[in-house]
């Protein structure tokens, strides 16, 4: 028998499962203590005029948290808070909180149809639901409708401990990963004797050929010198590359993670990338070089993670700020006029870089 939707005040129901977990995927996978459910959309019913119940159409729309399950998780971990009486005694329990998405995108008629036994977790479930923005409407042939959603609320006792200790080592990371970090290039590196601002060269390629290129570099750092002059020069060249060049990529690494787990997070980060140069060629030269340099990072970021931080980088998603400053050269000059010590020593060495600094996450 055919649905009569003119008819009907309450259209449908759908079920929508909510979990509280650091974890996304059980959104996805609906499993709540153990029991297997349906993803969000499936399992949903129409009564007829006359209490019939069909499978929907493939004309209808369901009700849609806006940016899916997982950003309805995000929101729901985002915005809950576990009441404290119940989490000092380790109990956890579900809430399912129904509301009717009006056709104008708002929530109303939000209520507890079954209650987890416990009145504060009844009542915090509510609240978060109440809280919500406004829904994605149903949608029969193109026109909006009314229609009913039930929403699982999980109190996981062992999920919110994880989360407290998540949150713990996220606060205790910030204080050195939050700190500037500083990369180093190659003399005239990447895409050498160009004038280009951008690049397709990422900085793991370059770290990993000046690493490559170690010896030749501690090498030439002393030429032209000879006893202990060339010794010094050639192990503070050495300790140049142990100490900062291979401890600012490392470092790089760990910002790129973090960043992808606070945007993960719904949580919006900002950063400066400035990029410098040794002043071995001209003003002019070096700021395309300095441009070239920040570029090269940004592509490292951009294809780390399966390329999750790219649609950020370039604009797509919002949540990302990136402040760019292509210096160019530092401003000082070297005491000798050898160009091949000069390249290889250790102040040109400390001046082909890029800073990351006034990095914030809120």
């Amino acid at each position: 028998m055919k649905s009569n939707f003119s008819s009907l005040k309450l259209v449908a129901v759908v079920v929508l499962v909510a979990c509280f977990t650091m974890s996304y995927a059980q959104c996805d996978q609906g499993n709540v203590y153990g029991q297997r459910h349906q993803k969000s959309g499936v399992a949903i019913v129409i009564p007829d005029s006359n209490g019939n119940y069909t499978v929907p159409t493939a004309a209808m729309s369901l009700p849609t948290f806006k940016g899916g399950n997982k950003a309805m998780c995000r929101y729901i971990n985002k915005t809950k808070k576990y009441p404290v009486n119940l989490k000092n005694q380790k109990i956890s329990g579900t809430t399912t909180v129904q509301a009717k998405v009006l056709k104008d995108s708002t929530l109303t008629d939000v209520e507890v149809i079954q209650s987890s036994g416990y009145q504060e977790f009844d009542d915090e479930a509510v609240r978060v639901v109440k809280s919500f923005p406004n829904m994605i409407p149903c949608t029969q042939s193109c026109e909006a409708r009314d229609m009913l959603v039930q929403i699982p609320v999980v109190f996981n006792y062992e999920d919110e401990v994880a989360a407290d200790k998540k949150k713990a080592e996220m606060e205790a990371a910030k204080k050195d990963i939050l700190k500037p970090i500083t990369l180093y290039f190659e003399n005239d590196r990447p895409d050498p004797r160009t004038r280009q601002d951008f690049t397709s060269t990422e900085y793991m390629e370059l770290y990993n050929a000046y690493m490559a290129a170690k010896s030749n570099y501690v090498t030439n750092a002393g030429k032209g010198l000879a006893g202990t002059q060339k010794s010094n020069a050639q192990n503070a060249v050495e300790t140049f590359f142990n100490d900062s060049i291979q401890t600012g990529y490392e470092r790089l690494v760990k910002l790129t993670n973090f960043i992808v787990e606070a945007l993960k997070d719904g949580q919006a980060v900002e950063f400066t990338i400035s990029g410098f140069a040794s002043p071995l060629s001209n003003s002019d030269y070096n700021k395309h070089l300095s441009s070239r340099r920040i570029e090269s990072v940004l592509n490292y970021m951009s294809r780390a993670h399966g390329g999750y931080l790219a649609p950020y980088i370039s604009g797509y998603k919002p949540g990302l700020t990136i402040h760019k400053v292509p210096e160019g050269q530092v401003n000082h000059t070297f005491s000798t006029n050898a160009t091949r010590e000069t390249v290889y020593g250790l102040q040109a060495a400390k001046d082909r870089k890029i800073v990351i600094d006034r990095i914030s996450i809120r």
